[in-house]
C-alpha cells in the first residue's frame, strides 16, 4: 500500500506567485492543521515580527483526516491579541474543498496585497483576484455576492472564507467566518487577513480525497456511521445543539454574569433554550464526515429587522447574562457581532467590562461617543459594537485594542474590573468555579483563556477533529488515540502504533508551546488568574461558594503542569523530552530565553 503525497498550496500576496509545496515528511511529524502550522510559524515568521505585518503567515489547515472524522478547518498564525502562537478553528465545508482539490495539507498564506483581494482555487487553478467592491462589505453580503458571481462564472458553489469590517479595519479579535455563522473567532485571523489585504477565500474542489487504502477507509467510516454509539451522540447534538449549555452553566457559576461579579442572579432565567427551540428552531446540519450534526440555527423576525445565526456558548456566552440580557435580546446581539465580523467570547467580555467601567465613572458618555452604556440596553450595545467594528471614539477604538492595550487608555483603576487571563477575556467557564470552571486549564495556556489548550486539545487540532463530534470514536475504537491511529494508517498509508500517535500528540503541543515561549510568552509571568479570582468569591444558585486561595492556585497549577501537560513544575518543557521528540533545534533560541525546562 503506498503512501500518499501531503501537498500544502503556497500563495505569496506580494509577488502574486502561488506553487504547490511536498510536505508529507513534515506531516508525519506534526499531521496536519495546527501541527504542521506550528514548523511554518517557527520556520517563516521571524522572532518579534508585527503580527499585523507581512511577515506574519496565515495557514488554512487541513489535513489527511479532514473530511472523515476530520470536521475542523484551523487557521493557524501569529496571533495579533496575544503576539503568541494563536489559532481559529471552523466547522462548515471548506476544508473539505480544499481537500478536494487535493491540497491535504492546507493552504499557505504569505505577504501583503498592494489593494483588497480574494484568493480564488478551482482545484489547480489558483488565482488572486480583486476584491476592491467587496472590501467594506459585511459578512452576509461578502459570501453572498462571491458565492453568486462564482456561481455564475463557473455553474459550481465554492466555499468562502471571509472576513467582516472588524478584520478590515484591524480589530485585533476580528473573526473570519464560512457559511454565514461557522465562524473562526479566535486570537485574531480576521485580522491577520485584514492585515494582507485578504477579503476572502474562495475555494472549490471536485478531484475528491486522496486514500491510500479506499476500501479499509470506507470499512472504518461505515462502521462509525452506524453505530448505535453514533446515533445515540445525535440524538442530542442534533436536536439541541449547544444552546442549551450556557443556561445551565449560568446556574453553576461557571458563566459571566455582570461582568462576572455574580454566581447566579434572575437575569439567568430568561435565558430559556426550550422557548427559544419553539420560537425559533429552523433546521438541523452537520459538517462533512460527522454524524453529530450539532448546528442549529435559528431566523427571528422583529421591529429592528431580520436576524439569523447560531447559539453556541463562545460565540454568545461572553454577551448574555455578562451584560445582564437574555436570549430574546441576543439573537439580535449574536447576528450582529457576526456581520461586523469579531469573536463574541472576547467582544462580550470587553462590552461587559466597559459596561462595568462606565457604571463606576471610569469612562463616560463622552469617552464612547455619546453612548449611554446601560447594563441591559440592547440599541447601546449594537451601537457599541458598530464603533468597535470601525475604532470610532477614545473607548470603542481602546476596545478595538484588547484589554491589555486599552489598560494604557483607561488607566490603572480599570484592571481590577478586567476578567482576562493572558490579555484574553474570560467570561466563559469562569475560572473560580474548580468544578466546571476552567481555572487551571486557562491559567497554564500559553495561547489564552480559550478551549483549544492543552495536549489532547493540541492533537484534535491537528487531526482536525472536533471535540463535541470524539466521543462515538473513543466509545466504538477505546480511545482518541486509537481512533486516530486506524484511520491515518488506512488514509496515509503509515503503520503507526498507538505510542507513536501519543508521541505526536506531545510533540505538537511541546512545539506550539514553544511558538509562544519564543515570541515572549513564559509562565513565571504569564500563568495567573485576574485579581476577582481570588478577591470576589461568587455564589452559584444552590447555594456552592467558589473562590480561589493563591497558594492553592500555585500548588495545584504546578502539579498540572507535570501530571497533564508533561512540563516541569515551572511550565517548561523539558530538555530530554524535546531531544526525545525531534524538537532538539529549538532548544539554543529558548535556552537564551531562560524558557528550557
Amino acid at each position: 500500500m503506498a503512501e500518499i503525497i501531503m501537498s500544502m498550496l503556497e500563495v505569496d500576496l506580494t509577488t502574486k506567485e502561488s506553487r504547490v509545496v511536498d510536505v508529507t515528511e513534515d506531516v508525519k511529524l506534526y499531521l496536519g492543521a495546527r501541527g504542521l502550522a506550528n514548523k511554518l510559524i517557527w520556520d517563516l515568521v521571524p522572532q518579534g515580527a508585527d503580527a499585523l505585518g507581512p511577515e506574519n503567515i496565515l495557514h488554512i489547515g487541513v489535513g489527511p483526516l479532514t473530511g472523515i472524522i476530520g470536521t475542523k478547518t484551523v487557521l493557524s498564525f501569529k496571533s495579533p491579541l496575544t503576539g503568541w502562537a494563536g489559532r481559529s478553528s471552523v466547522s462548515g465545508y471548506i476544508g473539505d474543498e480544499i481537500i478536494k482539490a487535493h491540497y491535504n495539507a492546507g493552504i499557505l498564506i504569505r505577504g501583503k496585497a498592494e489593494k483588497p483581494v480574494y484568493l480564488y482555487v478551482s482545484d489547480d487553478q489558483v488565482e488572486i483576484r480583486d476584491a476592491s467592491d467587496l472590501w467594506g462589505k459585511w459578512k452576509q453580503d461578502t459570501e453572498v455576492t462571491l458565492r453568486d458571481r462564482l456561481n455564475e462564472e463557473t455553474g459550481e458553489m465554492f466555499g468562502v472564507l471571509c472576513i467582516g469590517p472588524a478584520g478590515e479595519n484591524l480589530v485585533r479579535y476580528a473573526n473570519a467566518t464560512t457559511e454565514f455563522v461557522h465562524s473562526a473567532s479566535k486570537w485574531g485571523c480576521g485580522a491577520v487577513m485584514g492585515s494582507k489585504n485578504l477579503k476572502a477565500i474562495a475555494v472549490r474542489g471536485t478531484k475528491g480525497p486522496l486514500y491510500a487504502d479506499h476500501r479499509k477507509v470506507w470499512e472504518l467510516f461505515s462502521t462509525y456511521a452506524t453505530s448505535p454509539k453514533t446515533a445515540l451522540r445525535k440524538l442530542s447534538e442534533s436536536r439541541w445543539g449547544h444552546y442549551q449549555s450556557p443556561p445551565y452553566l449560568l446556574r453553576y457559576a461557571a458563566e459571566g454574569i455582570k461582568n462576572n461579579h455574580f454566581g447566579y442572579h434572575e437575569i439567568v432565567e430568561k435565558s430559556n433554550s426550550l422557548e427559544h427551540d419553539l420560537k425559533y428552531f429552523a433546521w438541523t446540519d452537520g459538517c462533512p464526515g460527522c454524524a453529530a450534526s450539532c448546528f442549529v440555527p435559528f431566523f427571528k423576525n422583529s421591529e429592528r429587522g431580520a436576524f439569523g445565526g447560531e447559539f453556541r456558548h463562545d460565540n454568545m456566552g461572553g454577551f448574555n447574562a455578562n451584560i445582564m440580557v437574555g436570549y430574546e435580546e441576543m439573537t439580535e446581539i449574536s447576528s450582529l457581532e457576526d456581520e461586523l465580523g469579531m469573536d463574541g467570547e472576547e467582544l462580550g467580555g470587553l462590552v461587559a467590562w466597559a459596561m462595568d467601567l462606565y457604571e463606576h465613572g471610569i469612562i463616560s458618555k463622552e469617552d464612547l461617543g455619546g453612548i449611554d452604556l446601560q447594563w441591559g440596553s440592547v440599541e447601546a450595545t449594537c451601537e457599541l459594537l458598530k464603533k468597535i467594528a470601525y475604532k470610532e471614539g477614545r473607548a470603542p477604538a481602546a476596545l478595538a485594542e484588547g484589554f491589555r492595550r486599552a489598560y494604557e487608555v483607561f488607566g490603572e483603576q480599570s484592571k481590577w474590573h478586567a476578567f482576562e487571563v493572558h490579555g484574553c477575556a474570560a467570561p466563559t467557564y469562569d475560572v473560580r468555579n474548580k468544578h466546571v470552571g476552567w481555572g487551571l486549564i486557562f491559567g497554564t495556556s500559553h495561547t489564552g483563556a480559550r478551549m483549544g489548550a492543552g495536549i489532547s486539545a493540541t492533537m484534535q487540532e491537528s487531526a482536525t477533529c472536533c471535540f463535541f463530534a470524539l466521543p462515538p470514536f473513543i466509545q466504538i475504537w477505546g480511545s482518541e488515540y486509537e481512533a486516530y491511529r486506524i484511520f491515518l494508517n488506512a488514509v496515509c498509508g503509515w503503520n503507526l502504533n498507538v505510542e507513536e500517535v501519543r508521541g505526536i500528540a506531545l510533540r505538537n503541543y511541546y512545539f506550539n508551546r514553544c511558538v509562544s515561549l519564543r515570541e515572549g510568552y513564559h509562565p513565571s509571568k504569564d500563568d495567573y488568574l485576574p485579581p476577582r479570582a481570588f478577591d470576589e468569591p461568587i455564589t452559584d444558585k444552590y447555594g456552592t461558594t467558589w473562590v480561589w486561595d493563591k497558594a492553592e492556585f500555585e500548588e495545584r497549577k504546578r502539579r498540572y503542569y507535570v501530571e497533564e501537560l508533561k512540563l516541569t513544575e515551572e511550565g517548561l518543557p523539558p530538555r530530554e523530552d524535546l531531544e526525545r521528540l525531534g524538537l532538539d533545534f529549538v532548544i539554543p533560541k529558548l535556552e537564551q530565553m531562560g524558557a528550557v525546562g
